[in-house]
């Protein structure tokens, strides 16, 4: 479970302070799959980023499962990260020096790649229509390429959680499409997906859906 109580995130720019989020509060349980939508700038992201615990509130908390995320040390948090989150970034995080394939293979992040790891590499290959892209290097590919990639990576361990912050920015209709339909197909098999979208058509296969304006939470969509 995920609980968010009463964040407040705010940001100096110039001369003065910009609040990104105001005051939001919910909660995410288990297997449960919402979508925060509303334009850019609204606060999204970040309050995607302070769940993961990559930016701290400046007044809240954050809990996932039994953990204050901001209350423990700096390598808890990484390791409630990597045990639990598959995190697809708004911007590409690839290894450049690296194939895709390889990138896939440290995000594993096992001393060896097993039967597994092959599986579901085949499968991600195949929802996302990608398989061509593993011996290329992320200089070569298109931002739609590199998108579907990043996906891949994000994915490739299996984890409980899926935070997904605008992954469909770079793709093309069908591959939203695509996209779309693994995230229903995840869900499906007990994930719980936080999707971060200002696409109302990717956010409607999701169970809950919340309007986030100037850092506020001004209606439940769905």
């Amino acid at each position: 479970m995920i609980r968010m109580n009463n964040i407040h995130i705010a940001f100096p720019y110039a001369d003065r302070e910009v609040r990104a989020v105001n005051g939001i509060t919910f909660d995410v349980n288990a297997g449960d799959y919402l979508a925060l939508v509303g334009p850019a700038g609204s606060g999204k992201s970040t309050l995607i980023a302070a769940l993961a615990g990559l930016i701290f509130p400046n007044q809240g908390e954050v809990y996932v499962d039994r953990f204050n995320i901001h209350k423990i040390s700096r390598s808890e948090r990484a390791r409630i990260r990597a045990e639990q989150f598959g995190i697809i970034f708004q911007f590409s995080e690839m290894l450049g020096r690296f194939s895709v394939l390889e990138n896939l293979e440290i995000a594993y992040q096992k001393p060896e790649i097993d039967t597994a790891f092959n599986q579901r590499l085949d499968y991600l290959c195949e929802r996302l229509e990608m398989r061509e892209l593993l011996n290329r290097y992320p200089s070569k590919l298109s931002g739609g390429q590199l998108q579907k990639a990043a996906i891949a990576v994000a994915l490739i361990r299996d984890l409980p959680y899926i935070l997904a912050d605008e992954p469909s920015g770079d793709l093309d209709p069908h591959s939203t499409k695509l996209l779309q339909k693994l995230l229903s197909e995840e869900h499906k098999a007990g994930k719980t997906i936080i999707l971060v979208t200002h696409d109302m058509n990717l956010a409607s296969k999701a169970k809950d859906i919340y309007e986030i304006v100037d850092g506020n939470i001004n209606r439940i969509v769905k």
